[in-house]
């Protein structure tokens, strides 16, 4: 059985609710930054989603960039379609 597709709206929404903070630029593209942390050593964990998969909540998102999520924040497919 294959998943169902991650779609922008999808992840917009899961991210927004838990206090991340998804920022514009003016090439179109968005980047998902994580919450501050107390340990200031650790940067803060950012991805970037490009202009052609965020411009409208119903673009599915390539596995690539769910590979990124979840390098960087430790999110999966399955937590953003679930939550």
């Amino acid at each position: 059985m294959s998943q169902s597709p991650v779609k922008w709206g999808d992840v917009e929404k899961y991210f927004t609710r838990r206090g991340y903070e998804i920022r514009g630029r003016k090439t179109g593209d968005r980047i998902i930054v994580a919450p501050r942390d107390d340990d200031p050593k650790r940067h803060r964990q950012t991805v970037r989603i490009g202009h052609r998969f965020c411009t409208h909540r119903g673009h599915e998102l390539l596995r690539a960039h769910l590979g990124k999520i979840k390098r960087a924040f430790g999110v999966t497919a399955e937590d953003i379609l679930g939550g």
